[in-house]
This record gives structure tokens, sequence and C-alpha cells, in this order.
């Protein structure tokens, strides 16, 4: 009997011990993979940041294409200026600021030419256009040369509205962009473009009376960089890969009947393809930057 009360004594104390024991080994041990949670991949910050602002600059760019459609030019400059405050990366928040002074070159001059003047330092500094990548050259070319562009029509349209106060007053138009300059109607600077040459100025019909006086004028001009385009065409975008996670567009290019299929960094008809995502594509020329939203 008391080898019998030892036994149950012996059983009991091992069942106790286990009961304990267990949940500190739960606690302490990591479980087998079977039980295990599937652990996620892990993820590039850089990319995740570009991939959140390129969704955010689409969405928010076709907020002010439909603002820009209604004629609300203003709302749609204010959308865009508040979009560059979002962006963090290289090629969006550059893309943001371009649009946003394009937008601006009627309405606010002065905030139009410093978004120009803050791009060409983006250009001059951020890391993105020193980079190896191709892709950071060429766009960093055209973006430079768009940005050029953007400063002499910003300074050629200060130019006609001196050029017009003038004629208000002496009933004629001047024999120089100089005495613009000189007699106050403009600033020295905006008579010159970012290369410092003298815009070109060509008085015409000249007439004695009893001085030489000009009824007419020739000045150099620069077509304005329309927000929205009807050629080149998208037509759809697809994801080709995952693991990168990459996108092939089709698009309708200028005098091609069929649409043609593209990716990043592929040139083709004088086009090249910055940038092919989920939301739309970005292509550039010599002296233009083009966005696509997908449709």
């Amino acid at each position: 009997m008391v080898r019998i009360r030892n036994s149950g004594w012996a059983v009991r104390s091992v069942f106790v011990w286990v009961m304990i024991a267990l949940p500190a080994y739960a606690q302490t041990n990591t479980p087998p993979a079977w039980l295990a949670h599937e652990t996620p991949l892990p993820t590039n910050p850089a990319i995740d940041a570009a991939g959140t602002d390129a969704y955010r600059f689409f969405e928010k760019y076709r907020e002010a294409i439909l603002l820009v459609s209604r004629g609300q030019f203003q709302s749609a400059a204010i959308t865009m200026d508040l979009l560059s405050h979002t962006l963090r990366v290289s090629p969006w928040l550059d893309i943001a600021l371009l649009k946003h002074a394009q937008l601006n070159e009627h309405l606010n001059d002065r905030a139009a030419e410093d978004d120009y003047q803050l791009l060409r330092q983006r250009i001059a500094n951020a890391p993105y256009f020193h980079s190896s990548a191709e892709r950071a050259r060429l766009f960093g070319v055209a973006l430079d040369n768009t940005v050029e562009n953007g400063i002499n029509r910003v300074r050629l349209h200060r130019i006609r509205d001196a050029i017009n106060r003038y004629h208000n007053r002496y009933a004629e138009y001047p024999e120089s962009l100089a005495k613009l300059a000189i007699l106050g109607y403009t600033d020295m600077d905006n008579i010159h473009n970012v290369n410092n040459h003298m815009f070109r100025y060509l008085p015409q019909e000249p007439r004695l009376h009893p001085f030489i006086s000009y009824r007419r004028f020739d000045l150099e001009s620069i077509d304005p960089e329309p927000f929205t385009v009807n050629s080149p065409a998208l037509d759809g975008i697809s994801q080709v890969s995952e693991h990168p996670l990459k996108y092939a567009a089709l698009i309708h290019l200028p005098g091609q009947d069929e649409p043609a299929r593209v990716v990043e960094n592929q040139t083709i008809l004088g086009f090249y393809v910055v940038a092919v995502v989920h939301d739309g594509v970005i292509l550039s020329q010599t002296k233009r930057v083009i966005v696509l939203p997908a449709p």
C-alpha cells in the first residue's frame, strides 16, 4: 500500500511539473516552422516611397486635369502646389513642380519662375540626376531644357506686357528691348534668355512723324506646354513582372496606326519612356515632359 501511495504521489508531481513547464516552454521557445505564420518579404523604403509618390501624383494630376477642363486654372495650380509638398522622390516631385510652374505662367509669373529656378537647383544637386542610370541622365536633360523654355516663356510674357504698356503711352513700339529696360518698363534680366542672350526683337513698319516710329514688331515666341495632350495617347497598362514590379504600356504615337508596347528606359520615335507605373506613363522629348494618366 505504501508503494502505491508513493507512486500516485510521484505521478501527480510529474503531472504538476508538466503543467507548469509547458507554458514557460511555449513562451521561451520558437514554435516549429509549420506552426509559424508566413514571414513578410523585406521591403525597400526607397521603392516604397517611389510607389507611393507615383500613386499620389497621378491621383492629384487627374483632379487637376478635371479642373483645367472646367477652366478653373487657379484651382488646378493650387492642387499641383499642394501635391508638390507631399511628394518626396524624383521624378514625381520634379514633374509636379514643373506642371505647377507651367500652370502658373500666366497666373503668377513670380511663383512660376521660383518653381523653375528650384527645378534648376534640383537638376544640379539632387542625387537622382547624378546617378549612373540612363533614365536619370536622359530625363535630366529633357527636364532642364523644358525648364529653360519655361523661364524664357515667362520673360517673353513680361516683355510683351511691357511693350503693350509702352504702346499705350506713346502710340508706337520701341526700337529695341533695351529701351524698355532703360525706361523702367521691365527689368534688364527679362530681355535676356536663361543663357544671357537678348531675345530676338524686330521693330517693323517704320514711319517718319516727325521722328522714326514703328507701328508693328516681331518678337520671338515659345509655344506653351499644354497641361494635357491628345497625342501620344495611352491605351492601357499591364503588369509584366512582380519581383521586381514592372509594367508595360500600349501607346498610340503620332503618325502610327497601331499602338506600340513600351517599357521604362526605352526610346521610340523620338520619345523616351521615363516611367511606366500602374497609374500612368511619363514620356520626355528634347524639350518636353509628357504625362499620360492611365485611362
